[in-house]
C-alpha cells in the first residue's frame, strides 16, 4: 500500500500559490513537503514542544519559509485564514475549532489517527463533498467548508 504521504497528496489539490495550515505537524515533515509542492504560505502547529523545536531547527538549518507554533488542538486559536487545513486528529471533537482557520469553500483534510471515521463529525460541522481515502496508518478524509 502507498505510504501515508502519497495518500495525503492524493487527497489534496494542486498546492501552488495556496495557504496551508498543518495541525499536528510533528517534526515538520508534512509542512516541508507541502511548501515543496508550491504552497505559498505554510504554518505548522503541534502540541509537542519537542517536535516543534525539531521542526524549527530544520527551518533554521534550511529555511524555506515555514512558521511553527505550539498549541493544544483543544484550545487552538484561529490561526488566520487558510485555503487548506490538514489535521492529524484522534477525535472529531476539535473539527469546528480547526475549521475556524479555513476560508469559506476551503478544503479540510483530516487524517484520523486512531481509525475512527470522521464523516459524521465533518457533516455535523457543516462540511460537504466528503471523500474518503483509505490508508493503513489512518484514513484520510477530505471535505469542503460550506461557503
Amino acid at each position: 500500500m502507498a505510504d501515508q504521504a502519497t495518500t495525503l497528496l492524493e487527497a489534496l489539490p494542486d498546492l501552488a500559490g495556496r495557504s496551508v495550515l498543518v495541525v499536528g505537524c510533528g517534526d515538520g515533515r508534512y509542512p516541508r513537503l507541502f511548501r515543496g509542492k508550491g504552497a505559498r504560505r505554510v504554518v505548522g502547529v503541534d502540541a509537542d514542544q519537542v517536535l516543534i523545536a525539531a521542526a524549527q531547527r530544520e527551518e533554521e538549518r534550511d529555511p524555506i519559509g515555514i512558521s511553527y507554533e505550539v498549541h493544544q488542538v483543544a484550545r487552538l486559536p484561529v490561526m488566520g485564514t487558510f485555503d487548506i487545513v490538514i489535521a492529524f486528529v484522534d477525535s472529531p471533537e476539535p473539527l469546528g475549532r480547526i475549521a475556524a482557520s479555513l476560508v469559506p469553500g476551503g478544503l479540510l483534510v483530516v487524517v484520523a489517527t486512531n481509525g475512527l471515521t470522521m464523516e459524521e463529525g465533518l457533516r455535523d460541522n457543516g462540511f460537504q463533498d466528503l471523500v474518503l481515502h483509505r490508508h493503513e496508518r489512518g484514513d484520510v478524509h477530505s471535505a469542503r467548508k460550506a461557503s
